[in-house]
């Protein structure tokens, strides 16, 4: 009963006005029903359960069928002449995935143990397996850089092999030192502009500046800016142990650093983060898994149904099988 009163409450008429004609009908085939007993001519016989037996009657209920037939006819005529139409609300929609890449700096300076007791590269590993975990539907590559850039993984739905590949990394796995921030967005880039994705998006953690490659970091972000690539950029810098905090030397290249990787996001029509703990990293990756998810969800507008040619449709059919059996296995006579 609840179902049926909130299928009701849903629809809606456009000639409203036409539904009066229903309770008319009820009265109509009530009233032919009382009458039609009294009036009705027929033939008394002593053993209609004979005549059930050599199957020449018929019972009550499949005699009926007929005229179920032709009032739900009627009834769905004039349910039709009332216009109902359904609307449909607006509903959320979103994309079936999107294409990351993902860049991981695998310098030596990543072995710092200065994130909460962990490597800056171990509290990286832990929220980018937590990043690549909340993405089911998207494909995922995987880049390392330092002073060059190597492709780890292909863009990919498997992300237990992703995972397994990320568990294997550590610093140092490029020998040669420095950070070539604009060659690894370079090489994502190359990997992501092939993809027919619509959305393409380019995650990058480091802690240094680009001390080294062939390209600038801006110059790679405009490249992948015309390729429709995205950037998220993620500085995990800290003053240099061992050194003043605030020493002119570390703080411009916490600032150096910053910058490169600010220029870069806004180039590319991303954001820059920075964090300095393994929570901060953590927060970065759920704020960049959220941003994600928030840009692709839209709106799809809401519409309405129209339902009379349904109910016509229906009342036809009916109205036809009611004439049929009324000519053929329902026959009366008289």
């Amino acid at each position: 009963m609840e179902r049926l009163t909130e299928l009701v409450a849903w629809l809606r008429f456009a000639e409203p006005s036409w539904l009066l004609m229903l309770p008319v009908l009820a009265g109509i085939a009530g009233w032919r029903r009382y009458a039609g007993r009294r009036r009705r001519p027929g033939v008394l016989f002593p053993a209609v359960t004979r005549l059930r037996r050599e199957e020449l009657a018929v019972r009550p209920l499949i005699g009926a069928i007929p005229s179920i037939l032709r009032w739900t006819a009627l009834t769905a005529g004039v349910m039709a002449l009332a216009a109902p139409r359904a609307p449909i609300p607006p509903s959320s929609l979103t994309s079936n995935g999107i294409d990351i890449m993902m860049a991981l700096d695998v310098s030596e300076s990543m072995r710092r143990r200065d994130f909460d007791g962990k490597s800056r590269f171990d509290a990286a590993r832990e929220a980018a397996r937590e990043f690549i975990d909340s993405r089911p539907a998207d494909r995922i590559g995987l880049l390392v850089f330092s002073s060059a850039s190597f492709t780890s993984s292909p863009l990919t739905l498997d992300h237990t092999l992703l995972d397994r590949l990320v568990d294997a990394l550590s610093p140092g796995f490029i020998q040669e030192p420095g950070t070539a921030i604009g060659m690894a967005v370079l090489t994502a880039t190359n990997r992501l502009k092939v993809s027919e994705s619509p959305e393409k998006v380019l995650v990058l953690l480091t802690d240094g500046e680009n001390n080294v490659g062939e390209v600038g970091p801006a110059t790679a972000a405009r490249l992948a800016a015309q390729n429709g690539i995205r950037i998220y950029t993620v500085f995990a810098g800290k003053p240099i142990p061992g050194m003043p905090a605030y020493s002119a030397e570390s703080t411009e290249a916490l600032r150096k650093g910053r910058d490169d990787l600010a220029e870069v996001a806004k180039v590319s029509g991303g954001r820059m983060f920075s964090a300095d703990d393994s929570e901060g990293l953590t927060r970065t990756f759920r704020d960049i898994d959220r941003l994600e998810k928030t840009r692709i969800l839209g709106r799809k507008q809401g519409r309405t149904v129209e339902l009379y040619p349904w109910l016509l449709m229906t009342a036809g059919v009916m109205l036809v099988l009611e004439m049929a059996l009324s000519s053929t296995r329902f026959l009366r006579i008289p």
